[in-house]
């Protein structure tokens, strides 16, 4: 298993309790495998979010249209680096004996060897080596990029104004081409990280939808 988020790490202990053996996440950040800390464990001063108690997060979450009025560098810096990847408090004793970790180290080359087996070499902190494996799944996330997005037609494609890695969406998550929006992962770059999770519909829904009401009168 190629990454060290919540998808990945429970991809991996799901693996391992379905009877697969030798389950190994292989992580190119330098610090060890991470979990959350549990609702007992959260500060108690702090308020609360989707993500924990801190008042960074509380703001992104609850406060996202502010997001849009920072900077494009900043934007696109706390897009990145905000909400890495980290693992749920409550998957840590499901995860610890049952999942090997290689940590510090990049997929550099993938190549398929004789009879099946993947062959990935790893390079990291000066050194570099390789791993097998019968199965490799890549858990390891997106960029995002509008000219990707292949259900868009290339001249629609090339109406939508992009800043800071994502479509630039006005109040109600509208991009620069009337009647086209944008959630999820392309709304990050307008309104921060916590539109790359679920609990980002919350904030989201009912800005969307009143946005498609008003236009359609």
């Amino acid at each position: 298993m190629v990454g060290a988020g919540q998808s990945a790490l429970e991809s991996a202990v799901l693996l391992a309790e379905a009877g697969a053996t030798a389950v190994r996440v292989v992580a190119r950040g330098r610090r060890a495998v991470a979990f959350g800390a549990p609702p007992d464990r959260q500060p108690r001063l702090r308020p609360e979010s989707p993500f924990g108690r801190a008042w960074s997060l509380y703001a992104l979450s609850y406060h996202a249209a502010a997001f849009r009025r920072l900077p494009a560098p900043a934007r696109r810096y706390l897009v990145r680096t905000v909400l890495g990847p980290l693992g749920a408090w409550w998957l840590r004793e499901r995860f610890a004996g049952r999942v090997q970790v290689t940590q510090g180290q990049r997929v550099t080359r993938v190549e398929v060897e004789g009879g099946g087996r993947v062959a990935l070499s790893l390079r990291g902190g000066g050194r570099a080596g390789e791993l097998a494996a019968d199965h490799v799944m890549a858990a390891t996330g997106y960029r995002m990029n509008v000219a990707a997005l292949g259900f868009l037609g290339p001249e629609l494609r090339a109406e939508v104004v992009s800043r800071a890695g994502g479509p630039w969406l006005d109040a109600g998550y509208g991009s620069s081409v009337p009647g086209l929006y944008f959630t999820g992962l392309p709304a990050a770059a307008s309104f921060g990280p916590v539109m790359r999770f679920v609990c980002g519909t919350e904030y989201a829904s009912p800005r969307l939808a009143k946005a498609v009401a008003l236009a359609h009168g």
